[in-house]
């Protein structure tokens, strides 16, 4: 019989490294499978969430028309009753300044707005219109 120890087990008996491997194998596997099971799971969800957005859309596009569609109508509505009862039951006196108020208000939104539109420099209009230096 030979004493000596097998140098491979480094003193274990046989079978005790393929033991620890095993375990450390199973528990590789055991973690391997928790991380898909979760992983799925969140495939899943995203899948459900995608579902459910793709679903939403045209009822929110259908709620956002319908929305349009009443704020215009009220505003014109508003805007149409006040004229017509204002333009039946008011004195002439007041139909004249409203007219007058209009026209005044219309003129200094022009004046108004005349000053954020660019001014023709004086001298385009006097030489005709402008030529681009690399052209001549």
């Amino acid at each position: 019989m030979n004493d000596t120890p097998n140098p491979n087990t480094n003193g274990q008996e046989p079978g005790a490294e393929n033991q620890s491997q095993g375990s450390a194998h199973q528990s590789s596997q055991s973690s391997r499978r928790v991380f898909d099971s979760v992983r799925d799971a969140i495939n899943d969800g995203a899948q459900q969430a995608r579902a459910a957005a793709e679903e939403a859309i045209p009822k929110v596009k259908a709620a956002v028309a319908d929305a349009t569609y009443w704020l215009g109508f009220g505003i014109s509505f508003a805007t149409v009753f006040s004229y017509t009862v204002i333009n039946e039951l008011a004195p002439e006196v007041l139909k004249t300044g409203a007219r007058d108020g209009t026209q005044a208000g219309r003129k200094a939104a022009e004046d108004f707005t005349r000053g954020f539109k660019p001014q023709p420099s004086q001298s385009a209009e006097s030489s005709g219109p402008a030529v681009e230096p690399g052209l001549v």
